[in-house]
This record gives structure tokens, sequence and C-alpha cells, in this order.
């Protein structure tokens, strides 16, 4: 090859690996659910100590509301999300509480505790406690109770899954190698034992906490170290990125704007750590199709394309098109 060739060749393939590394980092990064995570704040309040659950206020700004787990009287407090300061607390009064682990707030503004937490597994007492959103100040609340029960017996279950737009309920088991999704009645009693039914749809081990879009369609699960992002209808895995290190990550909400969510931690003075998100495009089905579309791809099942998978390859064949012509002209002035 010509030498004049060759200097204008090697130029050409060092800005086509530069194009590949620039490709390759924008895939893991765009869209994903962590773009620089942010310590909001820190819960310095010393009763504040196992917080395992965290829900935002659908009525109130700049609040959420957390508890701690067994152990712990039956006090959910109000936080300013923005200080970490406690603004209100409200004790749950008549039937106690023993290990609750998540709370969620629904979409007519109740709030509900999973009084559910069963590391060894044998408690027959589980409950879900309702009471409407307390707010700020000091209250005092006789929370409805409904029992729970398994079908298999019991289990541990530190998720509960609320879906604002239909109200529909759900636990996740926390299985040391992997989670079950379980469904619950769509009317619940105050009477009589209300059944958790298996689903069939396997969850991620460990799962400490998750919450449900406003929109219903997706789900965020987490656990020690991660964050999971579900379709809530067809409970496909759509996407997973790794939490920022905390002591003992338990908690996860969204927040109103679904643009961020925010992560807590067992622990004293545990943080709240704030992490963008960008939820998926939801595309209306034309009311002509009767069936769904099949899948072709894997992307919507793998954790680690983030949902690019097809993007990357299109930016590929543009790469090695893009030699192919340089290695072209060089050749035909040889």
């Amino acid at each position: 090859m010509n030498p004049r060739h060759r200097r204008l060749l090697i130029p050409g393939l060092l800005i086509a690996l530069l194009v590949v590394v620039l490709v390759s980092s924008l895939a893991r990064r765009a869209d994903g659910a962590e773009a620089g995570p942010d310590v909001v704040s820190h819960l310095s309040d010393a009763r504040i100590t196992e917080s395992s659950g965290l829900a935002v206020s659908v009525k109130h700004d700049d609040l959420a509301y957390t508890i701690n787990d067994s152990g712990n009287a039956p006090i959910i407090f109000a936080v300013k999300i923005s200080t970490g300061a406690v603004v209100g607390t409200t004790t749950i009064t008549g039937n106690t509480p023993l290990d609750t682990e998540a709370i969620a707030i629904d979409g007519d503004g109740e709030l509900w505790v999973a009084d559910t937490g069963d590391n060894q597994e044998r408690r027959t007492d589980v409950a879900l406690y309702a009471l409407p959103e307390p707010g700020p100040g000091e209250h005092s609340v006789a929370a409805e109770r409904y029992p729970l029960t398994y079908t298999s017996g019991p289990a541990d279950v530190e998720t509960l899954l609320i879906n604002p737009r239909t109200g529909a309920k759900g636990l996740v088991t926390k299985g040391l190698f992997a989670g079950e999704l379980l469904s619950l009645p769509s009317k619940l009693s105050t009477q009589k034992p209300n059944v958790a039914k298996p689903t069939g749809h396997d969850m991620p081990a460990l799962v400490t906490d998750g919450v449900v879009s406003a929109n219903g369609r997706f789900a965020l699960l987490r656990t020690y170290s991660d964050v999971h992002l579900y379709d809530a209808k067809t409970w496909k895995l759509t996407r997973s990125h790794e939490t920022p290190p905390q002591p003992q990550g338990e908690s996860i909400a969204l927040e109103r704007s679904q643009k961020s969510f925010l992560i807590g931690s067992e622990g004293a003075n545990s943080a709240l750590i704030r992490v963008a998100l960008t939820l998926p495009k939801v595309t209306p089905v034309p009311k002509t199709e009767t069936t769904p579309a099949k899948s072709t791809g894997s992307a919507a099942t793998s954790g680690g394309d983030n949902g690019f998978a097809g993007s990357t390859w299109i930016w590929a064949i543009g790469v090695v098109a893009l030699l192919a012509a340089i290695a072209s002209a060089a050749t035909r002035r040889t």
C-alpha cells in the first residue's frame, strides 16, 4: 500500500475505534435507571434505625413515609424528603403489627402497611394494615387489618406491590435463590384470611421492596445490590441496574414525577438516595389487534443490554461499513 494511503487509513481506523468505544458507553448509560445517583438527605431522627419501607406522598409535596421493621413500635414516620427531618408520626393502635417490612399508597390515597416479615418462615398471623394517608402532624389510628395466608405455608415477604390505576395488590417472596410473585384478591376481607396465590412468575432472589409506576405499567423491584424493572402486564424483565452502595438496602419509592426513584437503607442516619429513571414508552395497542405481537428479540427479557441491543448492532454495522469504505478507498488508490 502506498505510504500516503496508509497514513490516511490509520487515522480512519482510530476514529472508527473511538466511535465503537463511545457507542458502547452510551448504550450502557442511555435510558438507564442510574444517571448520577444523588444523596438527597439523611434520616437523622434517632427513632428511625431500621427503615424497611418507603412511600412517597400523593397529597403532600416533599413528603414520604417510612417505618421500622421488627422489634420497634408500630409508628409510621412522615419525613421531609429534602431534609430527612421527621414532620409527623402516626401510631397504629389496636392490633399491633410485629414485623412491618413495606408500605405503599394506592390510587385513592390509602396507606398500606405490610406486616409480612418472617425470616424464619413460621408466622401464621401476617396481615396488611390500611389507613388514610396521614400527612404531617401527630396521629393515632386504628387501622383496618386484613389477615393473609399463603397456599404453600409461611413465607418471608418484604415487598408489597399496589397498582395505582387498578388497585390490584401483590406480594413478592424473599427467597434466597429466587422470589415468587403472589396475587391478592381484588376485594380484601377483614373477617377471614385473604389467600395470596402464586402467579407462576419468578422474581429475583432477596427482593427487599418494590413499587408500581403511576400508570400501572411497570414495577421496580430492589434487592440489596440491584434494581430490576419489570413490565407489570407481562412480568417480563425489562432491564436491571446496580444500586449505589448502601449498608443494607431495604426500600424503594417512585417520586411523583416518575423520572426518579428514592432508595433507603436500614441503620442510623441512613441516606435517601435519588436515582434518575427513564421508563419505557408505552405504545398503544391497535384496537383491531386480537393477539399479542411476538417478540423479535431478547432485549425485553435481558437485564444486561438495557434495551439497547438493536441500537448497538446498528452502530456496529455502521462502523464495519466505515472500515470497509476506508479500506476500499485505500485499495483503489493503491
